[in-house]
């Protein structure tokens, strides 16, 4: 079947229409209506959330790292007012809280930062962050009020203290500050803080805020801030327990905002009138909320797939985004406060109950540093980004001309069309969580071309169900001009370019010239074009080599291990598996560094005990389950050997509601169940000690939102230890 696109005409190009953009002498952002600009050229950031707060300061250089290594190349944080003014007048910038130190350490890593500033943040933590004692002072928070700003601006005195130095100005990693988070009907007050944040020295080149959750866009002051927006796979704040709709992220359509994002906390107007329409045309697509994954609620708990998270990514650019940004990008664990716990809960008058301790998120770095299988397929799409993103930007979004019958529409492709009216890609998905797709075939597609339009493949092409990728056509590399590949672009390095094979579709490549290649993927898979005396090579990758190329610092590598670097040196690391080999790209072939450590047996030694309760911030939590039937095990770690390994993670197999590592009477960690493997740091219970008591609470047939089949019951299956290997090569 031959499949069209709407022929939809890009509004035109504007610059220096905001209120945003600046220049520090070395480097110059401007944000015109379809893209970003870094030194006159087009630029898409790619963003990724990281908590300080919620991560050990220890490891903090090390997950930056991970992070870069996954293709970010913009940190997003949140600042949390409860964290650093817990007391009213003591500010912390210390331990976990030294923001100063973090900022250092993203410098140092070559990442730049959008600092989201609040006052108000959410991340389902305590009071949205405002610390206990503002909100008791009874001042009208995020408003006007000038009770509420003479407390902001105090707050963010403290802020500009932290940040001096790095910001955007003083040729400083801080490239963009956020403004509140999800407020959708106060434009005044969001430009009451931009003004408050420019008096205070806060300066930044753009300033954003949230765009989504009214019907027609958040009202924001208009050319003064640029709206981001987000998608999530699923959506643990809705207040039902029965399994959501297909959501409209997997679909390409035109709309950026999401209206159901946060609905647990704002109240819809009931009618239209007078109500702020956001004019899209002034501001480039632009993400800060893409979710790769979720945090449960204790009444939803969904459990987001590799390829849930991946594929909608993938639509969101295909529908015109061109500043990817994750929430959260790498999971973290709450601290405890001096006098309470620092988690959303019902109690403090928030709708939902999150867990004490657990910020995992499902995120593609999980809340102890894991490495999570959405890492690699996300990092498939950074590469890409990341090479080719400059002409890309460009490319204005076309949708598909067949109508979908509705979000249910399970035999309709859907597909979509980025193009700068020569070349382009193809974006096509044919997944849907929790929906079996039709498989389609004979598959071709009418695209735009300087004389007219290329009809591709020639022989039609097979789409599987379940899979979803995107095709580039008229590709000018180095010269050569590729007509069109039925494999994904990953990357290019010098005079060679990376592809992707597509599982069930034949790799073939057509030049411009009339010659074609069909390709078996592999690391040995490399041919040669030439065109006009220009030689490239083309190499191209099965999928699961795909998800472990790693780009560090301008160098290909190839691993199956995790990689990242710092400075000469690489370090390799791998859950459960002592091969840490790694091939490094010499510019015609991959050259193997074989590596294997030690292979080590850890074995935890648990048995049940009586049930005892410590008396201690966080225990409050097994209330939730409303039962009595609490099982508790001791744990022994004292004579785990890791040797020179990093960490381990203890894997605990079990049925339950709620489950709590305590040490030494120490909530330290926890987790409500969702049918899948809780993972801990072994390391992270070390810094509290070694007596080691495990607590679960029964899981009975009750008002929650679970996907497991094994819904109820009480049982710990398995506790195993799954070392993490690492080694630090100097290249």
């Amino acid at each position: 079947m031959i499949y069209h696109f709407k022929n939809e005409q890009p509004s035109n190009l504007l610059r220096g229409h905001l209120n945003l953009g600046g220049h520090n002498g070395n480097t110059s952002l401007e944000v015109t209506n379809h893209y970003l600009e870094k030194n006159g050229e087009c630029w898409i950031p790619i963003m990724g959330e990281i908590h300080y707060g919620r991560v050990n300061r220890e490891i903090w250089k090390d997950e930056l790292l991970k992070i870069k290594a996954g293709g970010i190349t913009v940190i997003a944080a949140y600042v949390f007012w409860i964290f650093h003014e817990e007391e009213e007048g003591q500010f912390n910038f210390t331990g976990n809280y030294d923001l100063r130190h973090f900022l250092t350490l993203i410098q140092e890593c070559g990442l730049e930062v959008v600092m989201r500033i609040g006052p108000w943040c959410h991340a389902e933590l305590r009071n949205g962050g405002f610390p206990d004692w503002l909100v008791k002072k009874g001042c009208r928070t995020r408003t006007d009020d000038p009770e509420y700003l003479n407390y902001v601006t105090r707050y963010w005195r403290q802020l500009k203290t932290q940040m001096s130095g790095f910001l955007f100005e003083e040729g400083g990693p801080i490239c963009a500050i956020q403004l509140e988070n999800e407020l959708t009907d106060n434009a005044a007050h969001i430009k009451t803080l931009k003004d408050l944040a420019l008096e205070l020295g806060l300066k930044a080149p753009i300033y954003t805020a949230t765009g989504w959750n009214a019907t027609y866009g958040a009202a924001i002051p208009e050319r003064d801030v640029l709206p981001v927006f987000g998608g999530y796979a699923d959506a643990p704040w809705e207040e039902h327990t029965r399994q959501l709709e297909p959501v409209s992220h997997y679909f390409f359509l035109p709309a950026r905002n999401d209206h159901s994002i946060g609905k647990d906390l704002i109240i819809a107007k009931e009618t239209d009138d007078d109500v702020f329409q956001m004019k899209y045309d002034l501001y480039p697509f632009a993400t800060c909320e893409i979710g790769p994954g979720v945090q449960v609620t204790h009444h939803r708990r969904p459990v987001i797939s590799p390829d849930d998270a991946a594929s909608l990514a993938m639509v969101k650019i295909g529908c015109g985004n061109n500043m990817p940004g994750y929430y959260m990008y790498r999971g973290g664990t709450n601290p405890i406060g001096q006098k309470h716990t620092m988690q959303e809960s019902k109690a403090t008058g928030y709708p939902n109950d999150l867990p004490v301790r657990s910020y995992d998120f499902q995120a593609p770095i999980g809340e102890f540093g894991q490495i999570n299988p959405q890492y690699g397929k996300l990092k498939i799409q950074h590469h890409f980004l990341n090479a080719f993103g400059d002409s890309l930007g460009k490319m204005h979004p076309q949708f598909q001309a067949i109508e979908l019958d509705g979000r249910y529409d399970t035999h309709s492709l859907r597909y979509g069309l980025r193009t700068n009216g020569q070349s382009g890609y193809v974006f096509v998905n044919n997944y849907q969580r929790h929906s079996n797709l039709s498989a389609h075939d004979g598959v071709q597609f009418v695209v735009p071309v300087a004389n007219g339009t290329l009809t591709f493949p020639h022989q039609g092409l097979h789409v599987p169900s379940g899979s979803y990728f995107i095709l580039p056509y008229n590709l000018n590399i180095s010269g050569n001009t590729l007509a069109y590949a039925t494999a994904q672009l990953l990357y290019q390095h010098d005079n060679t370019v990376f592809f992707m094979a597509l599982d069930g579709i034949d790799a073939e490549f057509t030049w411009a010239d009339g010659s074609s290649n069909k390709v078996r993927a592999g690391l040995d898979s490399t041919f040669k074009h030439q065109s006009e005396g220009i030689s490239i090579n083309v190499v191209t990758l099965t999928q699961q080599q795909a998800e472990q190329l790693f780009v560090l610092e301008g160098e290909i590598f190839y691993s199956p291990a995790d990689l990242f670097r710092d400075g000469e040196y690489l370090t390799a690391y791998r859950q459960a598996n002592s091969d840490l080999s790694w091939f490094h790209w010499n510019g015609s072939k991959f050259i193997e560094h074989e590596y294997h450590k030690p292979s080590l047996t850890n074995c935890i030694e648990y048995h049940e005990i009586t049930t005892e309760i410590p008396e201690t911030l966080g225990s409050e939590e097994l209330l939730l389950s409303k039962t009595d039937q609490i099982k508790s095990w001791r744990l022994n770690i004292d004579n785990i050997n890791l040797a020179d390994n990093s960490d381990a993670l203890i894997c605990l197999d079990y049925i339950g509601d709620i489950a709590q590592l305590y040490v030494d009477d120490i909530l330290v960690a926890d987790d409500f169940y969702k049918g899948t493997t809780w993972l801990v740091s072994l390391r992270h219970i070390k810094r509290f000690g070694n007596s080691v008591k495990l607590i679960i609470s029964k899981k009975t047939e009750d008002n929650i939102y679970i996907e497991s089949q094994e819904r109820t019951g009480l049982d710990l299956k398995d506790i195993h230890l799954d070392v993490i290997y690492d080694h630090k090569f100097k290249i």
